[in-house]
């Protein structure tokens, strides 16, 4: 039985600005899954004075275990930070850092409900 993920990726308005959000949701709208995962639904849902929000949901066989969410937050990362395509140097450059260096922090609802909050490198 399949389970909806519904994952809100938020980015700090310090390090990460509108467009490079509505580039990023664009993208993924043009691809049909996630790692194997049907997309269902990806949105740009609202802007804060610290925060731009983003709700995507996806649907995966079973929960998806806390190692392989940070993988995918990774690679979610990857593809703000390249936007329109990203090559498997840029792709691995990202995931071969830790979640803290590239300051990425989550909370997990432990019901497929997750918020991703990136707040970018620091410099």
């Amino acid at each position: 039985m399949a389970i909806k993920q519904t994952w809100h990726v938020l980015f700090y308005t310090k390090r990460f600005t509108a467009e490079q959000v509505h580039t990023f949701v664009d993208d993924l709208k043009k691809e049909p899954n996630f790692g194997g995962f049907p997309i269902e639904q990806v949105t740009f849902d609202y802007t804060t004075k610290e925060m731009l929000y983003t709700t995507f949901i996806f649907t995966a066989p079973q929960a998806v275990g806390q190692k392989m969410q940070h993988e995918m937050a990774k690679y979610l990362y990857a593809r703000v930070v390249h936007p329109g395509g990203l090559d498997t140097k840029q792709y691995y450059e990202v995931l071969n850092q830790s979640s803290q260096e590239l300051g990425i922090e989550y909370y997990d609802y432990g019901n497929g409900t997750l918020d991703i909050m990136l707040w970018g490198q620091q410099s």
